[in-house]
């Protein structure tokens, strides 16, 4: 036979372990936000009250903490159960976002020294009932006072008197707690609740929650909440497929799509979770030396493509717990251009460890190398698209072609046939004629003939504005000679040169090679008169022609060369 042996406990020690589990200003506010969505509240009002003298970026400068709704309401009995330690689970319906009963209280206490409720249910008001940590560390038990509702005049937003039905926190007793300024708060609740409740403030029938900030004895500037879906798939740009000959440098991309199928204890299947991957182009695309057009940079900057907006977006019960996670390692210091959101159900919370204030959750190693191999598919994507932003950040730096260009100061554009000797007439003339033509396609082109970051006139040019038709074209100019200009619209340029970066040893190669052809093309329209320059035209077009409909059709043909 067991005898029960009766043990006390220090009531005040009690109430200082909860509020220190572990919450920012922040996260404290959406767990009692979790209480009136769990009491299916439809409008959420969040109220910081900035204490006299203060204002948003002082230190402790809230003097109370108010948060609205006009959900079920309680009673006085559900009242005390709200305050009890562990309230009672029977309220919670399946899928809750509320977990041991010990939110209210911990995240409350966080803020300040003393909760208090007042609630609403079909027009009849109950309340105020307060919980003291002060008063229950002089007294050393745990109890509520009841309070009137005078103690809270000029505290209660309007809307909660239009409501039927309907509940009030107040959290005082601020200025004893040490907290960063409200600035901050607000700033991070501005940034997270639209996300954080996304499911909700989505729905057909969506909830509202607006954020009012009120400095001591004035009226507040109220901000309504907007839902934000972190991985984009609203967005208008959003592609459903990743198609790598198709990257546009700034569309959010479905990497991944997947079902999860955990086990329990007894090795029975746990509810599918849903897992998706987005993933984003790399944050300097939106830089100022990025090729793209402003409206595209503008795009990629809403999009907050950072560290701390990469990795897993976990939400339990359609609300957000994890933000960014990297689930001990999964996500690498390098794939910030990735997020992935997982969908778990209150079931997943035993095998995933979440615990008390549903923030954090723990993944054993079997159970994270299972998620990886899931996962891996978009991290070699993610990987894939941070090497194009690169190549193409590489390849727009308005270098192209200056490599080359180094590589053939010393090395003679002559004539073979024409080293020594003085020109004929006709040569000259020919040459004249190609100097006026060469001055027009600088024109066309947009060269500038004095570089004035590299002082140097490129001999290779990539322009969209060469001939339809030709994949380069030579000109002349009669001070620095052969110049060539690449067609930049071919499918030659955009599959295979393009992907080199600009002046590596593969890019420099090829303009060498097409260099040497327009320079023989040059010097043979100009230095053989025996053939007329009407009769050279018929020849070089056949000759580009079949030059570009080859290079055309044999860039098409082996796109994968370049993967």
């Amino acid at each position: 036979m067991n005898n029960e042996i009766a043990i006390d406990f220090n009531a005040g020690r009690i109430c200082e372990a909860i509020a220190k589990i572990g919450y920012e200003p922040h996260t404290a506010i959406m767990d009692i936000i979790d209480n009136s969505v769990t009491a299916s509240a439809k409008d959420i009002s969040v109220n910081l009250i900035l204490a006299e003298g203060k204002n948003l970026k002082s230190r402790n400068a809230v003097s109370t903490y108010v948060i609205t709704d006009n959900g079920n309401g309680m009673d006085s009995d559900g009242i005390k159960n709200a305050f009890s330690l562990g309230s009672n689970n029977s309220n919670y319906a399946q899928n809750s976002l509320s977990k041991y009963g010990l939110g209210l209280k911990s995240a409350g206490l966080s803020l300040g020294t003393s909760i208090s409720i007042i609630s609403k249910v079909d027009g009849c008001i109950y309340g105020p009932f307060t919980f003291d940590s002060k008063a229950i560390k002089e007294q050393n038990k745990l109890f509520i006072n009841k309070r009137e509702l005078d103690d809270f005049l000029g505290l209660i937003p309007d809307f909660f008197s239009e409501s039927t039905s309907g509940t009030v926190v107040l959290v005082q007793g601020c200025e004893s707690i040490n907290q960063a300024s409200p600035k901050l708060t607000t700033e991070k609740l501005k940034k997270r609740l639209g996300v954080t409740y996304f499911s909700f403030l989505k729905k057909d029938d969506p909830l509202r929650i607006t954020l009012d900030i009120k400095p001591y004895g004035q009226v507040g500037n109220v901000i309504p909440i907007q839902p934000r879906d972190m991985l984009f798939m609203d967005s208008p740009d959003f592609k459903e497929r990743y198609i790598p000959d198709e990257y546009d440098y700034y569309s959010p991309i479905l990497a991944m799509k997947d079902k999860w199928v955990l086990q329990d204890v007894k090795g029975d299947d746990l509810p599918v979770i849903e897992i998706k991957a987005v993933v984003f182009p790399q944050a300097s695309m939106a830089e100022s030396k990025s090729p793209l057009p402003q409206s595209l940079k503008d795009k990629i900057s809403t999009y907050e493509i950072s560290k701390e907006n990469s990795g897993f977006f976990i939400y339990r019960n359609g609300r957000l717990i994890r933000w960014g996670d990297d689930l001990d390692g999964i996500i690498t210091k390098d794939d910030f251009n990735v997020r992935i959101r997982m969908d778990l159900e209150t079931a997943h919370d035993d095998v995933l460890h979440v615990d008390i204030t549903k923030q954090r959750l723990e993944v054993d190693d079997e159970t994270r190398n299972k998620l990886k191999a899931i996962v891996d598919k978009a991290l070699i994507t993610a990987k894939d698209i941070r090497g194009y932003c690169q190549n193409k950040l590489k390849s727009t730096k308005n270098e192209e072609g200056l490599g080359f260009t180094a590589t053939i100061e010393n090395v003679s554009e002559d004539d073979p046939d024409l080293i020594t000797g003085q020109l004929n007439s006709e040569i000259i003339k020919r040459r004249n004629d190609s100097a006026i033509d060469g001055e027009n396609a600088k024109q066309k082109l947009d060269i500038t003939v004095d570089d004035k970051i590299h002082h140097s006139f490129r001999k290779i040019i990539y322009s969209d504005k060469v001939d339809y038709g030709m994949v380069w074209k030579a000109f002349y100019d009669a001070t620095e000679g052969v110049f060539v200009g690449i067609n930049k619209n071919h499918p030659f340029y955009k599959e295979f040169l393009s992907r080199y970066p600009e002046n590596s040893t593969e890019r420099i190669v090829s303009e060498a090679l097409i260099f040497s052809v327009g320079l023989a093309e040059r010097n043979t329209r100009d230095n053989l008169v025996e053939v007329e320059v009407e009769i050279f035209n018929k020849v070089f077009k056949k000759f580009h022609n079949n030059l570009n409909n080859w290079l055309a059709e044999w860039s098409g043909e082996n796109i994968n060369l370049a993967e």
